[in-house]
C-alpha cells in the first residue's frame, strides 16, 4: 500500500508536468490521440497509429499569435493534451460529450468584438462570423461576434464556452441541461452521461443507453468505441484488427481495412505498397495505367494534383492551367 507521502509525490509531480509550447503542440497533440486509440484498442499499438497518421500544420493560428492576435498557453495545453490521452474509450461518457475545458482555453483571441476576423481563435468572443460565402482562392474576412457571458438552459450560443459548466451547446445553438433517457436530442452531447442520441436526422433523436461487449445492441451502435454491433448476433463485439477475419468486410477497425483475397483485416498500405485507393502516412496511391496502384510519396509545391491527399502541404488548388499543390493560405 503507498503511504500517504508517496501519494502526495505522485500528484505534485503530475501537477509539475511542463507546459507545451506552440511549436511542439501538434506532436504533442498526435501523440495523445495515438495513446489514447492504442489504449481504446482501434489499433494495435502505439507505433501503427503513428504510421497512418499524418501531421499537416494549421499555419494561420502560429502566425496570428505571431501577430499577438492569440495569446498562447502551454500550461493549458499541457492540461488539453492530457485530457485527450485519458478520454475514456466509452463514447457516451462524460468527457466524450462535453470536451475539456482547457483546449479551448489554450487560446485567447485579442481581436475586440466587431473587428475584422479570420478565424475563430483571435476573437475575443472566440467566434468570427463570416460571410456566406467565401471565396475559393482568398481568406475570408468576416468580425468578431459580440462577447457574452456564459448562458444559463436556454441562452443562445455559438460553442461549448457560451454555455455555463454542466450544459451543452446544442445544434439548435442554444444551451441544454443534458437530456435523461428518453429525451429528445440533436447530437450525443445533448444526452446525458451513460448516453448516447439515437435515430437524430432531420427530425429530433431520443436520448438512449448503448451497450457495452456481449449486451444486444438494438439501436446498431454501442458505447465503447473499440466495439461494433455484429450484423449476425445482434451483440458488440470488439472491431477487427490486424490478422482477424472480416468475412462480410465489415468487421474491420475503422483505422484498418479488409483484404479481400484472405478476408482478414490489415493495416492500410504506406509508401512503396500496392494500393487500390488508399494510403497512409506521407504517401497517396498512384494508379497506373495498367489499373494497378503503388503508394507512392507526396507531391512537392508546384506540382500537378487532384486532390489535397496528394500534396506535401494538404492543400491542392486550381490554377490557370492545371491543379497544383500549394502552401495553405495563412488567414488570421
Amino acid at each position: 500500500m503507498l503511504r500517504f507521502g508517496a501519494l502526495l509525490s505522485i500528484a505534485v509531480v503530475a501537477c509539475n508536468r511542463p507546459s507545451i509550447a506552440f511549436s511542439d503542440l501538434d506532436q504533442e497533440m498526435q501523440q495523445a490521440r495515438c495513446e489514447r486509440l492504442a489504449r481504446c484498442k482501434l489499433f494495435p499499438d502505439e507505433a501503427s497509429c503513428h504510421t497512418f497518421s499524418r501531421m499537416v500544420t494549421d499555419p494561420s493560428v502560429g502566425a496570428a499569435i505571431a501577430a499577438h492576435k492569440i495569446e498562447y498557453s502551454g500550461e493549458f495545453a499541457r492540461q488539453c493534451v492530457d485530457a485527450t490521452a485519458n478520454q475514456s474509450c466509452d463514447l457516451t461518457a462524460h468527457d466524450s460529450h462535453i470536451p475539456p475545458s482547457a483546449c479551448s482555453a489554450m487560446f485567447t483571441g485579442r481581436v475586440a468584438d466587431g473587428d475584422s476576423c479570420s478565424i475563430d481563435v483571435e476573437c475575443a468572443s472566440g467566434t468570427c462570423d463570416l460571410p456566406m460565402m467565401c471565396p475559393e482562392m482568398a481568406c475570408c474576412v468576416g468580425a468578431c461576434r459580440a462577447t457574452q457571458d456564459p448562458g444559463d438552459t436556454g441562452a443562445a450560443c455559438a460553442k461549448q464556452r457560451d454555455c455555463k459548466p454542466g450544459l451543452a451547446c446544442g445544434q439548435d445553438s442554444t444551451c441544454h441541461a443534458p437530456g435523461g433517457s428518453g429525451a429528445a436530442c440533436s447530437s450525443d452531447r445533448e444526452c446525458g452521461d451513460g448516453l448516447a442520441c439515437i435515430g437524430a436526422s432531420s427530425t429530433p433523436g431520443t436520448c438512449r443507453v448503448l451497450p457495452h461487449a456481449g449486451q444486444v445492441c438494438v439501436y446498431q451502435r454501442c458505447a465503447d468505441e473499440n466495439l461494433r454491433c455484429d450484423d449476425t448476433t445482434h451483440v458488440c463485439v470488439p472491431v477487427g484488427l490486424p490478422g482477424d477475419p472480416c468475412p462480410t468486410g465489415t468487421e474491420c477497425s475503422i483505422d484498418m481495412e479488409c483484404d479481400a483475397t484472405t478476408h482478414l483485416c490489415r493495416e492500410y498500405p504506406t509508401l512503396g505498397m500496392p494500393c487500390d485507393g488508399t494510403c497512409v502516412g506521407d504517401s497517396f496511391c498512384s494508379i497506373g495505367a495498367s489499373g494497378a496502384g503503388t503508394c507512392v510519396a507526396l507531391l512537392v509545391n508546384n506540382s500537378p494534383c487532384d486532390g489535397d491527399q496528394q500534396c506535401a502541404s494538404g492543400f491542392c488548388q486550381d490554377g490557370a492551367v492545371f491543379r497544383g499543390c500549394i502552401d495553405p493560405y495563412v488567414c488570421f
